[in-house]
């Protein structure tokens, strides 16, 4: 990475804004296309294909997430150097620069603490998640899963 460069602590709270707005701006077409008449709805999906979003191209905000996330597994304890705590990991991307949240549960996987990660190559940096958030809710339809 370039001296010149900003590095991930700089870059990852800007990152997660980003992510979040994503996810609530299509919690938001979603809501909206189901208060809509049929031509509200065809308008709709005018403006989020002119847009670029495509976001009307899912069922809703889980199958958006389910489909364009890359990973959901668990990262078993030790996998990584100086870790000690397994987690589970819903990957968003991959490669430099990629993204994702760490969910840390209990025993009887209750969360007991989300990070969102934002990692360049070498470096990398987190910020917690609050419970208030739409991306504390994906993670938590995940943890439902389990």
């Amino acid at each position: 990475m370039n001296t010149q460069e900003k590095k991930c602590i700089d870059l990852v709270a800007e990152q997660f804004a980003s992510r979040e707005q994503t996810f609530k701006d299509v919690q938001k077409f979603f809501e909206d296309y189901e208060n809509a008449t049929e031509g509200e709805q065809i308008a709709l999906k005018v403006i989020d294909e002119n847009k670029g979003n495509y976001f009307h191209e899912y069922e809703d905000l889980f199958d958006y997430v389910n489909q364009t996330a890359l990973s959901w597994d668990y990262v078993e304890p030790y996998t990584f150097d100086d870790q000690r705590e397994g987690y589970y990991r819903l990957q968003l991307s991959w490669g430099g620069p990629s993204d994702e949240f760490r969910i840390y549960t209990d025993s009887s996987k209750t969360i007991k603490e989300i990070e969102y990660w934002y990692l360049d190559w070498y470096d990398g940096a987190c910020i917690n998640v609050h419970y208030d958030t739409v991306s504390w809710d994906i993670c938590s339809w995940y943890m439902d899963l389990e």
